[in-house]
């Protein structure tokens, strides 16, 4: 059994898997510690660093990252999706999209080291949201 605690994760507790596929896990940020719509997206394989990841895993983060992109946008009506991985706590892939909204005082890295959190049903209402706008795009695109 490995002691890596995003290769068997359990259910997410906050609004369950926001989207997960052969390649990806995708869930919403503790409300405590994350703003609404704050999302982690984590690799099922065990690896860590960008360039371990197969061709299909690249193509697909990609893929991946502009859905989620456009859901976070449509939800939290955010100017900007960041997206960070650093990878140095938990040394198994995963990166962070944070929505910041026009109105947030704070731009660039002063938004993303800022402290942040919400509401759990604020959380939990923002994840049905992302995970629904991601099935409509899925209905449209024919997929």
């Amino acid at each position: 059994m490995s002691d890596c605690p995003y290769c068997d994760p359990p259910e997410p507790a906050t609004g369950g898997w926001v989207h997960s596929d052969e390649h990806w896990l995708v869930a919403h940020g503790p409300a405590e510690t994350t703003m609404a719509g704050a999302l982690r997206v984590t690799s099922r394989r065990h690896y860590t660093d960008f360039a371990e990841m197969t061709r299909a895993e690249a193509e697909s983060f990609g893929r991946l990252l502009t859905r989620l992109d456009a859901a976070l946008r449509a939800v939290t009506d955010a100017e900007r999706v960041h997206a960070v991985s650093t990878r140095d706590r938990v040394q198994h892939f995963h990166a962070w999209l944070y929505p910041r909204p026009a109105s947030h005082p704070l731009r660039g890295t002063d938004f993303l080291n800022a402290p942040q959190r919400t509401t759990s049903a604020e959380a939990e209402r923002t994840a049905a949201e992302v995970r629904a706008q991601l099935t409509t795009q899925h209905m449209v695109a024919g997929e």
